[in-house]
């Protein structure tokens, strides 16, 4: 599913300060819509129905109890205290941060759940194998692979190395190992790659997300 395909309704019960800089920016650009409980009234007023809720999980037993059983992502400042709720389908630490909470929205309300993050991009990059150099467009982007435009004819399997720039000057090389044709281009996954590359790939990511 592309992210922005189709809108997933989270009643938020955390003051704004409860979110990393950026991350509801984000999890909007992702087409998560983000909705604070106080502006639906009563903090257990069940008569609504979100996707999923996230809860401080001090309050977690103030949360109405649905027919439904709507699944809940737990904030906490500390260790989680494992209470054998089974709505409760994570935890995450405050400040929320998009990186963290991002797959267990994937896990608990897609049928083919991601596991990073992606955002469209149109970024030059440079391609080599065996002896062979050609230039790319990144079409979308996240820490694990990539979706180029590229007229290359390569079979799955192969490998081939990327390198691409982010801004403030960031140079990211990595391994790139094709997936296969998608979208009128090459999905491909990387290796390889620094923790500090995957780091800032995902930072950019994140900030490219919070400007849709």
């Amino acid at each position: 599913m592309d992210e922005r395909s189709q809108r997933r309704t989270i009643a938020s019960y955390l003051a704004p300060r409860g979110f990393a800089p950026r991350a509801r920016a984000a999890l909007r650009g992702l087409g998560y819509a983000l909705v604070p409980a106080a502006t639906r009234g009563r903090f257990d007023d069940g008569s609504w129905r979100p996707d999923l809720r996230l809860v401080d999980q001090r309050h977690l037993l103030r949360l109405p109890r649905t027919p439904d059983e709507t699944p809940i992502v737990c904030v906490s400042d500390g260790r989680p205290r494992e209470g054998g709720d089974p709505r409760v389908v994570g935890f995450t630490r405050r400040p929320v941060a998009m990186a963290a909470l991002y797959p267990m929205l994937q896990a608990a309300l897609e049928p083919h759940p991601r596991r990073a993050a992606r955002a469209p991009t149109r970024i030059s990059a440079r391609c080599s194998l065996s002896g062979r150099r050609w230039t790319v467009e990144i079409r979308t982007l996240s820490e694990l692979g990539a979706r180029l435009e590229a007229r290359a004819d390569l079979r799955a399997g192969r490998e081939l190395n990327l390198l691409f720039p982010l801004p403030l000057g960031r140079m990211v090389s990595t391994r790139a190992r094709v997936v296969g044709p998608c979208a009128g281009g090459l999905a491909v996954t990387f290796s390889g790659h620094s923790s500090a590359a995957r780091a800032a790939i995902a930072d950019y990511v994140e900030r490219r997300l919070a400007t849709l």
